[in-house]
């Protein structure tokens, strides 16, 4: 049975709202604490009208941007997937499968730590917004419809809908200027973050970044991680492409360049092409109002003044 009032997340100003059963322990992990929005006036007011009205449809809230409906057992998933249509794989085995499904798509979601067991069958209703999530209990016997990785996986297609990337880089705001510095792995972006984070500035975050167009500007903002954390958002004015080099260096592209090398570190799934489209688009929009630079590194204070000075010229 499902609750009637559905748990809020707001996640980059967005607001999902979760669905859950009443007769399992439900829970989100330390990492989404902050980013759970209270309940509203509003809401208690509609709670009384539903108690008032046989008719009233309890799943439904209209304040939500994304409706999840969370249930238990990926054996109790309806068998209606088709066939498959992209694989994430790390070596050999699947993190997740993708199938056709009636109105949507079917996503099988392995266990992040024992890739051979199945955590979430989850169905997504594009048109609707709306996602239907089995997932087995965990060893505690609790429901944890948002274990990683089905978050991110949610959020990436929220992406494919709205003026927003997912974007692996790091975000400072020093309080006059936003700035992420974008790369794989190893690049310098978790270093760029503690320099300006050591100066006083706000860091938003040092892996995972959501951005999103609100009212005519494009801001950043953090997303639940594995560790607790509160909502931050900052605008976004620069984009860095950090490399390590043995001094600091400036180099800022035209738009077409930059924009195909920040792409490589948006998170995308490539199988759909009109996803790449829209991502696409999302990116020259971007290029024309905020500026990319490559940015060769020596990782000390001195580095600051270096962005600022060429910012200014």
């Amino acid at each position: 049975m499902i609750t009637q009032e559905p748990i809020h997340v707001k996640i980059a100003e967005f607001i999902l709202a979760l669905n859950v059963p009443e007769d399992v322990s439900f829970v989100l992990d330390g990492g989404f604490e902050g980013f759970l929005a209270e309940r509203s006036a509003a809401a208690e007011e509609r709670e009384i009208e539903r108690e008032r009205s046989a008719f009233a449809e309890a799943s439904v809230d209209e304040r939500a941007d994304l409706r999840i409906f969370c249930h238990v057992g990926c054996a109790n998933a309806p068998k209606s997937w088709g066939k498959e249509i992209y694989s994430a794989e790390n070596e050999e085995q699947a993190l997740w499968t993708i199938y056709e499904a009636d109105g949507g798509i079917c996503i099988h979601v392995n266990d992040s730590e024992e890739l051979t067991r199945l955590q979430h069958i989850a169905f997504y209703q594009e048109e609707k917004q709306e996602w239907t999530i089995y997932s087995d209990l965990n060893a505690n016997q609790e429901l944890e419809s948002l274990r990683y990785p089905m978050l991110p996986l949610i959020l990436y297609y929220l992406t494919t809908k709205t003026e927003s990337l997912l974007v692996h880089a790091s975000g400072v705001f020093d309080g006059e200027h936003g700035r992420i510095f974008s790369g794989f792995s190893g690049v310098g972006k978790s270093t760029m973050a503690g320099i300006w984070e050591s100066a006083g500035a706000m860091l938003i975050n040092d892996d995972r970044l959501m951005l999103r167009k609100l009212d005519g500007r494009w801001w950043m903002f953090n997303t639940p991680m594995y560790y607790t954390d509160v909502p931050k958002k900052a605008p976004l004015d620069f984009i860095y492409l950090p490399f390590h080099h043995p001094e600091n260096t400036y180099e800022r592209g035209n738009g077409i360049q930059m924009s195909m090398r920040f792409m490589a570190h948006c998170i995308q799934h490539g199988y759909n092409a009109a996803h790449v489209q829209w991502h696409l688009n999302q990116l020259m929009d971007i290029s024309t109002e905020i500026p990319i630079t490559r940015l060769g590194v020596v990782p000390n204070a001195e580095v600051l003044t270096f962005i600022k000075q060429h910012e200014q010229a």
